[in-house]
This record gives structure tokens, C-alpha cells and sequence, in this order.
């Protein structure tokens, strides 16, 4: 799979990808343990969203 776009995950062991121009790459892991998920979703939800903010 080619990394020309930007990738929304949800989920356990999920990354979220952005892609910006010029090609520059940045990723944002959720953590693969269900229950560390569960405890630290608010955690993972933030870091998603200062990811994608302009």
C-alpha cells in the first residue's frame, strides 16, 4: 500500500496516519492491549486530534 494519503484508525493497534504535502509523514499509534485501550482512550482520542487539526 502506497503512503499517499491520510488514514483515520480506530480501534486496538490501530495507527493513524497523515500525510502532508510534500510527503512528510506523521503516525499516531492507539496501544494493542484491550484494556490499556479502554483505560486510555481519552489519551489516544487527543493525540488523534492534534494530529489531524490544521
Amino acid at each position: 500500500m502506497e503512503e499517499k494519503q491520510t488514514i483515520i484508525a480506530c480501534g486496538a493497534g490501530s495507527i493513524t496516519k497523515r500525510v502532508y504535502p510534500g510527503g512528510r509523514i506523521e503516525r499516531s499509534e492507539n496501544v494493542k492491549d484491550i484494556s490499556q485501550y479502554i483505560e486510555r482512550i481519552g489519551e489516544m482520542i487527543e493525540r488523534k486530534r492534534v494530529l489531524l487539526e490544521d
